[in-house]
C-alpha cells in the first residue's frame, strides 16, 4: 500500500469518527431538550370583587385600559352597607377600596399597575355581594408552560435552566425557568414551569406579550452524561458564532 493510499484511508477513518461524534452530539443535545404541549404568556391576575351588593354609580375605566396602582376604578353604592354601618358594622379602608360611610359608597382602586380585562360591571349595573367587577392583569409578564416529563427527567428541570421560546410569528426569544411544579392529571404526570424573559418587554409587536398569547417552549435539561462537557463546549461555540 502506497503512502498516498494510507493517507486516504486515515482521512476516511477520521472522517467517519468525526461524523459519528457529530451525530452523537446532536442526539445527546436533542435528548436533553423537552418541548411544551401547552404554553402561553401570563401575568399576575387580581379580581376586583364587590364586597357588598349594590349599584355601580361611577365607572372610571373600560376594558383594555392601562391603570396605575392606586387609580380609581369603580364606585358602588350599597344601601345595605349604609344600613349595616348605621347598625354598628365597622368597615376599615384598605389599599383595594375606600368606604364613604355616610353615603354608603365604596370606591375600588387598582392594587397594581396593569390592564383591565373581563369587565363584568358597568355604570348603572347592579352587582351581588362577592360579584366580580373586573379583572386586572398586573405586574411583569411571564411565561407558563406544561410538559409531559418522564420521572427520570423531572429532576433534570431546575430553576435557572435555559429555555427557547417560539412566538406565534416564529420569533425566538430566550427565557429561564424560575419555578417548577408537578401535578397528576388524566393525561398522567404534568410538570408546569414558570419562566421569565426580559425580552417579552421589548418586543416590537406589543400584542405578542399580552396574557394568553400562545407559545412553544423548549427547555434545556440538566445533562450529567459522559458527553455533557463536550456538548456544552459545542453549544457555547455555536452560540458565540451566532448559529444557536
Amino acid at each position: 500500500m502506497t503512502w498516498n493510499n494510507r493517507f486516504r484511508l486515515l482521512g476516511g477513518v477520521l472522517g467517519v469518527i468525526l461524523f459519528t461524534l457529530a451525530l452523537a452530539l446532536v442526539f445527546n443535545h436533542r435528548q436533553n431538550q423537552v418541548s411544551s404541549y401547552t404554553g402561553q404568556v401570563n401575568a399576575d391576575t387580581y379580581s376586583i370583587g364587590a364586597d357588598h351588593a349594590g349599584t355601580v354609580v361611577r365607572q372610571f375605566v373600560d376594558e383594555g385600559d392601562s391603570v396605575t396602582a392606586g387609580e380609581e376604578l369603580f364606585q358602588v353604592q350599597s344601601l345595605q352597607l349604609k344600613q349595616d354601618i348605621a347598625n354598628g358594622l365597622e368597615v376599615s379602608d384598605t389599599p383595594a377600596y375606600n368606604v364613604d360611610a355616610k353615603r354608603g359608597i365604596i370606591t375600588y382602586y387598582a392594587v397594581s399597575a396593569g390592564t383591565i380585562e373581563e369587565l363584568n360591571a358597568r355604570q348603572g349595573n347592579s352587582v351581588p355581594a362577592g360579584g366580580a367587577l373586573a379583572k386586572l392583569y398586573g405586574g411583569d409578564r411571564y411565561l407558563e408552560a406544561s410538559f409531559h416529563l418522564a420521572p427520570r427527567d423531572y429532576a433534570r428541570v431546575v430553576p435557572g435552566a435555559e429555555a427557547r421560546v417560539v412566538l406565534p410569528n416564529d420569533q425566538v426569544i430566550t427565557a429561564s425557568v424560575t419555578k417548577v411544579s408537578v401535578a397528576n392529571s388524566v393525561d398522567g404526570t404534568v410538570a408546569t414551569l414558570k419562566l421569565d424573559s426580559p425580552q417579552l418587554l421589548t418586543l416590537t409587536q406589543p400584542t405578542l406579550s399580552e396574557p394568553g398569547t400562545p407559545v412553544v417552549v423548549n427547555v434545556q435539561l440538566v445533562d450529567s452524561g459522559p458527553l455533557a462537557p463536550v456538548t456544552d463546549a459545542v453549544n457555547d461555540l455555536l452560540q458565540q458564532v451566532g448559529l444557536r
